[in-house]
């Protein structure tokens, strides 16, 4: 080629960039759920592939993207992006490069996705609203340590923040919480029934953790953008365990001694708040003189 005809292309070439800008590089992302086998997928993300189809379904509509430009990031790589991050200790930048984006594309996505999965809340985690769900709910509840009326349960666990608070809980007529000072057969027996029905609780957010070990090591993001992965989380292990899904296996890359220790450290001792209204605390002295003073636990 002469050096002329050279130059013209040149010319040419950078005519083209003028009107149309540099060429952008079209970065091929690989298709996880295609490719991968079923335990390789379940280690990784945490739920099985039937599970994280179902999901999308749910979610797709809020992830799809407007147009094509700049070769946008599927919905369901969007999905197992923030999957791979639930599963992982918390640093988006490897997370990023698992899928192949930017660090600050990974973390748009997280918040994206978490938030629509947390929208799912009213479909995954609710009280029992009817009589019969409420009877049906209290049986359960009483079959493990004989403690009456109980719809629910609640326990502390840490979930490191860049910005914790702490908070006890009070006693209310709706919210029992042990007493300080046991000081009868009754009120001994009321305590020991009330942790081992509060044990359960305390379980699942062992098991939680370990689904989702982002949970035990922590974030580095605000507490606004934190919120909806903890329910967003909550719903997860509430899909699966509808989906009828098994524990996962150990996650990748995850160390379980480490993991383990942070499970424990997260578990909070239940310091309950007395309340100085008499009308509370005759309530719940009643409870104890009705069903714990000449009850027998074993």
């Amino acid at each position: 080629m002469e050096l002329e005809d050279m130059l013209y292309d040149d010319d040419l070439d950078i005519q083209d960039i003028i009107q149309n800008g540099f060429p952008r590089r079209r970065i091929e992302r690989t298709d996880y759920f295609e490719t991968m086998d079923d335990y390789g997928f379940f280690r990784r993300f945490r739920l099985t592939k039937p599970t994280v189809a179902a999901l999308l379904e749910e979610i797709e509509d809020g992830l799809v993207y407007n147009n094509q430009i700049n070769n946008p990031v599927s919905p369901m790589t969007q999905l197992l992006l923030t999957l791979r991050f639930f599963a992982s200790n918390g640093h988006q930048t490897s997370i990023g490069d698992f899928i192949g984006c930017h660090q600050s594309t990974a973390s748009r996505i997280i918040n994206k996705v978490s938030r629509a999965i947390a929208n799912l809340r009213p479909l995954y985690v609710k009280m029992p609203q009817t009589n019969i769900e409420k009877l049906q709910t209290q049986e359960e509840f009483y079959r493990v340590a004989r403690f009456p009326r109980v719809i629910g349960v609640i326990d502390c666990t840490h979930v490191k923040l860049q910005s914790p608070g702490d908070s006890g809980y009070g006693l209310r007529r709706f919210l029992l919480t042990p007493l300080l000072n046991p000081q009868t057969r009754g009120d001994q027996l009321y305590n020991e029934s009330h942790i081992r029905t509060r044990n359960i609780i305390e379980r699942v957010n062992g098991i939680l953790k370990r689904r989702f070990p982002v949970l035990a090591y922590g974030f580095r993001c605000n507490v606004e953008n934190v919120l909806p992965i903890i329910v967003a989380t909550t719903v997860l292990y509430n899909k699966a365990r509808r989906m009828g899904e098994d524990e996962p296996p150990p996650a990748e890359g995850i160390d379980e001694n480490i993991l383990e220790y942070l499970v424990d450290q997260g578990n909070i001792p239940v310091m309950g708040e007395e309340n100085n209204n008499r009308n509370v605390l005759n309530h719940r002295q009643q409870i104890i003189e009705h069903f714990f003073n000449n009850l027998n636990i074993h």
